[in-house]
């Protein structure tokens, strides 16, 4: 009998992709960090518990909710995943496990070494953030001194022959770094970029002020990308939703969009390094515990949520031809920033209050 044989798994439960959380813990201190365990007592989202599996417990529940789900892709995420001791025995088992595995790392743990089993482990990509090409823009944003790691990292793992994916956080200090950052990840040898605005959960709610790009500026993000990216052949994704009521996605070719997929065949579920889970990556809601129940046990309350979920739209969506794919956006930031996934999220809102937030 073999791993995923010892676990059945009813057809009618089966999700494509799992994110894995490996660790709370991580070595930078980013400012839009949108982990909900940053969160404050008193925040929306505050009273997450941390936990954590030792590597021998992690693999067991790793081959338990990939047998029972039937998911063919995994991200591997944290915080910053590579703290945990058993990470990489944990990224070569997913590796053995499903069709497809990511990995999202700071970078500043990787080596050529480590690049190589990476590569040897057959891992699909790696997705770094870079915040600026400058190198102290990018330290400060990071709340580390990691650039040079950065750089050093997507070298190492080109030579590997381990494609990189780099990720821009567009905020109000950094929105005019991107053509540059275009043109670094370019000269590194990547061939795809995930832009994603600032969307505050966990503890960014509390820097909102200072951060939350406006939709002038994230426009402006996205015609950059629409004409440098054809010319230096990369892509770019977006995995946080941009409401098509403030900026017209069909006006950007080069683009591939994403909306919430909370409630779609393809939901963003979520293993946090405790075994609990959770709608996505932002949403601070444990809906089970994979360690302790069976998936379809947890899965019936997952679809329970999710249909309630997407049914809560702000009252200024309602009748939108987008209702049902945008959503009003992302309503855990909603959530996390006002205490209500019916309120406009802070992009939104900030759209229809100029001059909100105040400093």
């Amino acid at each position: 009998m073999g791993i995923l044989d010892a676990f059945s798994k009813p057809k009618n439960v089966t999700i494509p992709r799992l994110d894995l959380e490996l660790t709370t813990g991580c070595d930078h201190g980013c400012g839009h960090c949108y982990n909900v365990w940053g969160a404050k007592d008193s925040d929306p989202q505050g009273g997450y518990k941390k936990g954590s599996l030792r590597t021998d417990e992690y693999l067991k529940m790793l081959d338990k909710v990939v047998g029972q789900t039937g998911a063919e892709h995994i991200t591997v995420t944290g915080g910053e995943p590579l703290l945990h001791k058993g990470a990489l025995e944990i990224i070569e088992r997913a590796c053995a496990l499903v069709k497809s595995v990511q990995l999202i790392t700071n970078g500043s743990h990787i080596t050529p070494k480590i690049a190589q089993r990476f590569k040897q482990a057959g891992l699909r990509s790696v997705q770094l953030t870079l915040l600026s090409a400058k190198r102290a823009r990018h330290d400060m944003l990071k709340g580390s001194v990691c650039f040079d790691d950065t750089v050093r990292a997507a070298l190492d793992l080109k030579d590997a022959g381990v494609p990189v994916q780099v990720c821009f956080v567009a905020m109000q200090k950094n929105w005019e770094e991107f053509e540059d950052v275009f043109e670094l990840a370019y000269v590194l040898g990547v061939r795809a970029i995930s832009y994603n605005r600032m969307s505050p959960t966990g503890g960014a709610v509390h820097h909102i002020n200072q951060l939350l790009p406006t939709v002038e500026q994230v426009e402006h993000n996205l015609m950059t990308a629409e004409r440098l990216g054809p010319q230096y052949s990369i892509r770019v994704s977006t995995a946080m939703p941009i409401p098509p009521c403030l900026i017209r996605m069909d006006r950007f070719k080069w683009f591939d969009f994403g909306f919430c997929s909370t409630g779609t065949h393809s939901p963003n579920i979520v293993v946090d390094p405790s075994g609990n889970i959770r709608s996505c990556n932002l949403s601070s809601g444990i809906l089970g515990n994979i360690v302790e129940e069976d998936w379809p046990q947890v899965y019936e309350r997952v679809r329970s949520y999710q249909d309630t979920f997407k049914r809560e739209v702000p009252e200024v969506c309602r009748g939108c031809r987008y209702e049902t794919t945008c959503q009003g956006g992302c309503k855990e930031s909603a959530f996390a920033t006002f205490g209500s996934t019916t309120h406009p999220e802070p992009f939104l809102y900030q759209a229809q209050n100029p001059g909100w937030p105040s400093a």
